[in-house]
């Protein structure tokens, strides 16, 4: 039986965080009794959502506490966001692939078994596991973190209403002929210079509209998937109108195609950023956590197998 303990809240790239590198991390770690002191557990490091601007707190500890609950040790990862540095791709999957390393590097310390490190995302945190998951064997991200691709590869990725592919979600609420008349407390722009200025965060720089398409298209995990993705589990919603359920089926077919491992839920109902889905993470909002509650206890299973 293991005692729970809550280690403290660390830098990422360095003993402090900088304005060049601001990512922090947490871990949540089981604490062995004697006469468990070998035994290893896999773990699952979190990417929670936030549109890049944040990183929500009820997809932190909440999904930290349900994982290590499940007989994992849990990471909680703060990767570079707008509010804390320069978020364009891929510094925040810089910063996933380090914390990937992280955890392989002090395996024996933190009781890790480093063939079985899973990453979880959501919203734009799934957006930045998913681009791990099929670019951690390319030169830009091992040259980055300073590790060679193996290092960085996570065993397997778990997805929840994921921010996939932002071009598909430009095109269709560019389509919306509203939504130039939506102005909410934005200083006078316009909902298509929020969507614009959205994608620039992400892409960097300044594109005209078509090149801010192409940009986007090119980093999207879709585009990018081989027969070296790990395992994936991913799963959304019908009626998200945040993130679209349609952007999943394309990378399921892809995964498919290469014959990746892979399993893809969508709940009728549920919304977007539903969490985990239990008493942690709830927020006014029972009824839709009830609908996608399923959702955890089918990504444990499927990472039984595949890990």
């Amino acid at each position: 039986m293991d005692s729970i303990m809550i280690i403290e809240q660390l830098a990422l790239w360095g003993d402090e965080a900088t304005q060049e590198h601001p990512a922090t991390f947490t871990t949540y770690l089981a604490d062995p009794m004697p006469e468990h002191e070998d035994v290893r557990r896999p773990a699952a490091i979190i990417c929670g959502g936030g549109s890049f601007t944040h990183v929500g707190v009820h997809e932190k500890e909440p999904v930290a506490l349900a994982f290590l609950q499940a007989g994992y040790q849990a990471f909680t990862l703060d990767y570079v966001t707008s509010s804390t540095g320069d978020v364009s791709y891929p510094n925040p999957e810089a910063d996933l692939a380090r914390m990937v390393a992280t955890v392989r590097a002090n395996a024996a310390d933190w009781r890790v078994d480093p063939a079985r490190v899973v990453v979880v995302g959501f919203s734009a945190g799934g957006f930045v596991c998913a681009s791990l998951a099929t670019s951690w064997r390319g030169n830009t991200l091992p040259r980055l973190v300073g590790a060679p691709s193996e290092s960085i590869r996570p065993d397997a990725v778990v997805l929840g209403y994921l921010a996939l592919d932002y071009a598909h979600l430009c095109r269709m609420q560019l389509k919306d002929p509203r939504i130039d008349l939506r102005v909410p407390k934005t200083g006078g722009k316009t909902g298509r210079d929020l969507l614009n200025d959205y994608g620039r965060m992400i892409a960097e720089g300044e594109p005209t509209d078509d090149e801010l398409l192409a940009a986007l298209d090119s980093i999207c995990p879709t585009m990018h998937v081989d027969r070296h993705v790990p395992p994936v589990f991913m799963w959304g919603t019908a009626d998200d109108d945040t993130a679209p359920v349609a952007q999943l089926y394309p990378f399921a077919q892809r995964l498919a195609e290469e014959g990746v491992v892979h399993e893809l839920h969508v709940f009728d109902r549920g919304g977007h950023s539903r969490s985990v889905a239990n008493a942690n993470s709830e927020h006014g909002d029972a009824e839709k956590q009830e609908a996608v509650r399923p959702w955890f206890n089918l990504a444990l299973s499927f990472l039984a197998r595949v890990m």
